[in-house]
């Protein structure tokens, strides 16, 4: 009886502690993998707040700032530039586990070349961070608010201001930026990794080696992974140079307020 009674006390708290660990992934997947829900513009500061964890102050300027048309505006903007960072950030993330755990273009073309796999796999992690940075940026962005414009004139409007045209350029730095990383830098990122996958799928472990029926199902489930993956990036490599045109839209309207 009482070995009965250990056995069940070891199997509890090891179900426990699997429990405590699955919850962790999940809460450390949740944080990386979040989209702000877009709504009423007090529902998407909430939402905003409850994931930066904004303290009261910025929550109330938030707050003030989407009371206005031009504000509730800027907010949405910079909604979209967060869950679009955040995107590449977790897509750039599986590109790293799919590389490091089932692609092999080496192998797949007949040459010893390990490195090559740990290339394409720092590669992504680097593209991951470069997006965080991204988030954070735009976060700190909706925090400061849309940069307020010196008079176009000055001296009872006799003379230009040439602070203005200053003004608006660096507001189009940050369009400018984020063009240039979704065309150039994310955009053929996704096509290479689609392209690399598709050559170089290979699972970690070859299902030859394995005996069946385990072979047949890490075949199939591994072809099946490294397939959706393929189309998630052809498909994140077109929403790239959609959201390109976007971004440089936005810098082209920036300068059309110009003095000249």
């Amino acid at each position: 009886m009482a070995g009965e009674t250990d056995f069940l006390s070891s199997l509890t708290s090891r179900y426990a502690a699997a429990r405590d660990v699955f919850a962790r992934i999940s809460n450390v997947l949740n944080k990386a993998t979040f989209k702000i829900k877009r709504g009423a513009p007090n529902e998407t500061i909430d939402e905003i707040a409850r994931r930066f964890k904004t303290d009261d102050y910025d929550r109330l300027v938030l707050r003030e700032r989407a009371a206005t048309k031009a504000g509730a505006a800027f907010i949405e903007e910079k909604t979209q530039d967060i869950n679009r960072a955040n995107f590449h950030r977790s897509a750039f993330a599986l590109n790293a586990f799919t590389h490091l755990f089932f692609v092999d273009l080496a192998a797949q073309l007949s040459f010893s070349f390990v490195e090559l796999k740990y290339a394409f796999t720092f590669a992504n992690v680097a593209l991951a961070l470069l997006a965080h940075i991204s988030v954070r940026q735009s976060y700190r962005a909706l925090l400061a608010g849309p940069n307020a414009l010196p008079p176009k004139r000055r001296l009872w409007g006799m003379f230009p201001n040439p602070a203005y045209n200053r003004a608006v350029k660096k507001n189009s730095r940050s369009y400018a930026q984020s063009a240039w990383e979704e065309k150039s830098l994310f955009r053929p990122a996704y096509f290479i990794n689609a392209a690399v996958i598709f050559l170089g799928g290979q699972f970690i472990i070859p299902p030859d080696r394995l005996i069946f029926p385990f072979s047949f199902i890490v075949g199939k489930a591994s072809g099946l992974f490294m397939t959706l993956v393929m189309a998630f990036d052809v498909w994140r490599g077109i929403r790239a140079g959609d959201a390109a045109r976007t971004a440089r839209e936005r810098e082209v309207s920036v300068y059309r307020d110009l003095d000249i």
